[in-house]
């Protein structure tokens, strides 16, 4: 009997100071209908009991895009999660907020590839408008907050960047419940990040869950997301489902078409025009003049490696 309690009481000391508070949270099932759209989600709901949490709206009007008007109509959910070490004393890491609303398709003033109004049924002016939208958001904020670390902006954001002649997404698709989300990522101060997960509603709305990783002072940035906080949003991502109306063109376009191609290979159909953005009206001469300038500059320091050597041998 003596042997019997001993162990039982090790096996509670080992729970106790080795258990994850975090651990197996179960996640329950919400829905959020939108005008016939129903979205269906999951959430631990171990939600941080220091932050508020009003009630979600349960069913928006997304039919008139003037009742967007309204910055905060669109507004549907904010729920935060402390994010902690496994094990009862474990170390305080940060938190995550979560954000979903309905956003308005924000009007073409980048117009980095064309001057027409976004329709979001295509692939490329949806990620073209989610680029517009940051930036309607935050280059006002960006001109107030000084940047960190000799970064560009304080809020930084790309939908594209090139790697030699190769066009490269910055923004990744995802494919929950076999249909397509489009993810742009945002630096923001501190190395905090914001990563926001879109999906078409109408051609003037569009669903977005926005996730925000806020790490500790004494934490590593991705010590804090790699190691704890992206197993938290993880199932939240693998539950999202959009239930169309039956009328929606969406629902095809998100469910099939948008399937059989990622973001690089969208971007490759507009590689010459994109190409433009970032060498001028003739990219193809301006890479050429590059690519001779950098291997000049590669042999002179091959030859002057070689004059070096000549009179201070290693």
């Amino acid at each position: 009997m003596n042997k019997i309690l001993v162990l039982i009481m090790l096996s509670l000391i080992t729970q106790f100071f080795s258990g994850s508070s975090q651990a197996n949270v179960k996640t329950y099932p919400r829905q959020i209908n939108l005008s016939g759209n129903v979205f269906h989600f999951s959430l631990p709901e171990d939600f941080s009991k220091d932050m508020p949490a009003y009630d979600m709206v349960e069913a928006l009007d997304i039919s008139d895009p003037q009742k967007f008007d309204d910055p905060e109509y669109g507004n549907l959910i904010r729920r935060w999660w402390d994010i902690k070490e496994p094990g009862w004393f474990g170390k305080n890491l940060g938190t995550v907020m979560m954000d979903i609303s309905v956003q308005r398709v924000v009007e073409n003033k980048q117009q980095l590839l064309h001057s027409n109004p976004y329709h979001i049924k295509n692939r490329m002016d949806f990620m073209l408008m989610l680029d517009d939208s940051f930036h309607q958001n935050y280059d006002a904020l960006n001109k107030e907050i000084a940047p960190e670390h000799g970064n560009y902006q304080a809020y930084h954001s790309s939908p594209f960047t090139l790697s030699g002649r190769k066009v490269i997404s910055m923004y990744r698709d995802f494919v929950f419940n076999e249909q397509k989300w489009i993810e742009s990522g945002m630096a923001a101060p501190r190395g905090e990040l914001i990563a926001d997960y879109s999906i078409p509603l109408a051609e003037h709305a569009y669903l977005k869950v926005s996730f925000t990783y806020s790490h500790n002072a004494n934490v590593l940035p991705l010590e804090f997301r790699r190691g704890y906080a992206y197993s938290k949003t993880e199932d939240i991502l693998k539950s999202f489902k959009m239930d169309y109306t039956k009328d929606n063109p969406f629902a095809k376009i998100v469910g099939e078409d948008w399937l059989t191609q990622t973001n690089d290979e969208v971007l490759e159909q507009h590689r010459d025009s994109i190409m433009q953005l970032f060498y001028g009206p003739d990219p193809e001469a301006a890479m050429l003049k590059e690519e001779q300038e950098m291997r000049e500059a590669d042999e002179k320091d091959q030859r002057e490696m070689q004059e070096l050597l000549k009179h201070d041998p290693l």
